[in-house]
């Protein structure tokens, strides 16, 4: 049997409600209708496969607001997508054996009790948690807001929940029902994120199966299948005087796109102001834009470009996780913040009275079946303010221009049959490539911005990175299809000694620095007291000078405790000579490093991963490169898109330590030791040493 599944029903809607509509809007006689899978406003329904398909089609028309497709009897995988399966099934095995070993550390909170419960947006409901003895703090404990949790309750039953915020002497958890069992002791575990990965295996799999339709157009061009087109006569705005030459081609590029277009970004080219124009446009145009990037402050980033823009975009996504600078945008606030929002909160506040009453303890013996009642009262109520909810959220969706969230935070249940001109992905290098379809099929084309010649996303499994599931979708379409990209050539970052290297390395030769920083360097910052090199770019050898690498006892890290005192003192000595602490930071491929340099480094020098560093900047940064063996073993340095990373985030000065005797071997920093003696920025630690 066939299946069709349906997202976006009525609030509230029971079997019963269902298998009518079935019958009543999309024409399906009741003795075909199989077995039914309803979860709260999502449906699985087995159909034969032609009623299935005719149904679905007939939904769609009759009831746009439900979001409607059938799955055949037998899904033809393509093979990339078969790949993907397999590579998820790989990461989930690697999360969950390294989740284990982070649970057997830290623990769960045990013997929570439920203080209160109630009705929040979007079908949602918010638990409250205290520990047993009243007024008491929590334990410690590895929760933070964002955090995916399991409740647990005293019969091992368990629901997914996601910690909404953690007080002293609280912590609260939004699930997807109410809970039951209000008296008893209530167990909080850490847990994967099940519901990003079923999410994103829920997307491959309504790609997979979609037949004349636009996303199966999509999909055989984002697969390589047929040719991206674009439209030579679409419509475009008068340029903006904001836009270089690079940015308004890519700007252009996009919006003659049918299918796909991919704005390559490196460093400091304005990815995303260019984004910002090209949103503004669509929009201007007519569009609804459904703007995604894979992390929470990717997002609110572009988001606050579109409000400085003057562009109605609304913030989806659940307040934990959303920029405080954004709260008065989130979905939540303009919600609460509407005038239905009181009647809302006067019917929860009712349904919370009622099951309260129903869990007192009384001297008399409540009638039989008086507290049941009294808690379907109470549901009753949850359920109309939710009704009012919705409706206060359907005005507020349709109102925006343009709807901003993670790729993975999608609510099918939120967004139902809704579909937008132009899906744009922000950082789309930075995510694995099963994410970028979930927002896929509610879109008619999507545009890519990103740096594939950066860190792409982390793989926890070593098996599938290998195989290739860190390649991401906008690396893959550039490979097969170049002539959809665009490159931004023009930087506004680095002086154009730092830029130079890079871009012959990675960017063919076709980045150019802006006449405003092409030769900005420290001079202007500088102090009389204390001489200091004001070159931009300074590579310290320390090769012969004994700085021994050594495995960190407890995390198999790297750190050598030599060079890290000498990224101090150079810290130190732009201090002296009048860089403020805050210009300057220090990065380092290795998290042992890290910690090592933060209680050597001067008070107000922040350091950090090249990892944890990607997408920012500073005036001045120190890179401690860590190894130095006989071996010439790099580990890390292998990967020279993390090595792209570390050398773009200095603005006026670079200075990178490092043992030539052992990196030099390697190809990619011969020529980069070739490039430092060049430019005449090669030191050695010996001219430095007492």
């Amino acid at each position: 049997m066939a299946r069709l599944h349906l997202r976006g029903l009525p609030p509230g809607t029971n079997r019963n409600q269902l298998f009518k509509l079935l019958i009543e809007q999309a024409d399906v006689p009741g003795k075909e209708i199989g077995a039914i899978d309803l979860i709260r406003r999502q449906a699985s329904v087995e159909i034969a496969e032609d009623r299935a398909k005719r149904a679905a089609k007939t939904l769609r028309e009759s009831m746009p607001e439900v979001d409607a497709f059938f799955e055949p009897d037998k899904i033809e995988w393509p093979p990339l997508f078969e790949k993907f399966r397999r590579w998820m099934a790989s990461e989930a095995k690697e999360e969950s054996r390294r989740l284990s070993e982070g649970e057997a550390k830290e623990g769960s909170l045990k013997g929570l009790k439920l203080h209160e419960q109630w009705s929040a947006l979007a079908g949602r409901v918010i638990c409250k948690f205290r520990p047993k003895t009243q007024g008491a703090s929590l334990p410690p404990h590895r929760f933070r807001s964002g955090s995916p949790v399991l409740l647990q309750d005293v019969e091992q039953n368990q629901m997914r929940g996601l910690v909404a915020s953690v007080r002293d002497g609280s912590i609260e958890v939004v699930t997807q029902d109410f809970l039951e069992n209000d008296d008893d002791p209530f167990t909080l575990i850490p847990s994967n994120d099940e519901v990003t990965r079923r999410r994103m295996e829920f997307a491959l799999k309504r790609a997979a199966s979609a037949q004349g339709n636009r996303l199966a157009d999509l999909r055989d061009v984002l697969l390589g299948e047929a040719p991206p087109t674009f439209d030579s006569a679409a419509e475009l705005p008068e340029r903006s005087r904001e836009l270089n030459d690079s940015q308004w081609a890519a700007v252009e590029n996009a919006l003659r796109a049918k299918d796909v277009a991919v704005i390559h970004g490196p460093p400091g080219t304005g990815k995303t102001v260019t984004l910002s124009h090209l949103i503004a446009a669509l929009v201007q145009r007519g569009e609804k834009v459904l703007a995604c990037a894979p992390s929470n402050l990717a997002v609110d980033n572009l988001m606050l470009r579109l409000l400085a823009r003057g562009v109605k975009a609304v913030r989806l996504g659940h307040p934990a996780r959303v920029s405080e600078e954004l709260h008065d945008g989130t979905l939540d606030y303009l919600a609460r913040s509407h005038p239905d929002a009181k009647l809302a909160e006067k019917l929860i506040k009712e349904a919370q009275a009622k099951l309260r009453s129903a869990g007192r303890y009384t001297r008399a013996k409540p009638a039989p079946g008086e507290r049941s009642a009294l808690r379907e009262e109470a549901r009753a109520l949850f359920d109309d303010a939710q009704r009012l909810q919705r409706q206060t959220l359907d005005q507020i969706l349709s109102g925006a221009e343009v709807l901003c969230t993670t790729l993975t935070g999608i609510d099918d249940d939120l967004l139902a049959g809704r579909r937008f001109g132009t899906l744009v992905i922000d950082e789309a290098c930075q995510a694995v490539e099963p994410a970028c379809w979930i927002p896929l099929s509610r879109a008619d084309r999507v545009v890519l911005a990103g740096d594939h010649c950066q860190l792409p996303a982390t793989i926890l499994s070593q098996e599938a990175a290998a195989e290739g599931y860190s390649e991401s979708m906008q690396e893959r379409i550039v490979r097969q299809f170049p002539a959809a990209a665009r490159l931004l050539a023009r930087q506004y970052r680095m002086h154009g000694t730092i830029m130079d290297f890079s871009s012959q390395e990675f960017y063919e030769c076709q980045l150019e620095a802006d006449a405003a920083v092409a030769e900005h360097d420290l001079q202007p910052l500088l102090n009389d007291a204390v001489y200091i090199d004001p070159k931009p770019w300074q590579f310290f050898d320390t090769a012969g000078a004994d700085f021994q690498e050594m495995e960190d006892d407890a995390s198999a890290s790297r750190v050598n405790d030599a060079e890290a005192r000498f990224v101090a003192k150079k810290a130190a000595q732009l201090i002296e000579a009048g860089i403020e602490p805050k210009s300057i930071s220090v990065i380092s491929p290795y998290a042992a490093q890290v910690q090592l340099l933060r209680s050597l480094l001067p008070e107000g020098v922040e350091a950090d991963t090249v990892d944890g560093f990607q997408g920012r900047e500073n005036e001045a940064v120190i890179i401690s490169l860590v190894r130095s063996n006989t071996s010439g073993e790099i580990g890390f340095l292998l990967d020279t898109r993390r090595m792209n990373v570390a050398l773009t985030r200095a603005r006026r000065k670079l200075i990178v330590v490092g043992d030539s005797s052992t990196i030099g071997g390697n190809s990619f920093y011969g020529r980069f030791l070739q490039y430092s003696e060049a430019i005449d920025g090669y030191h050695t630690v010996w001219e430095e040493l007492d």
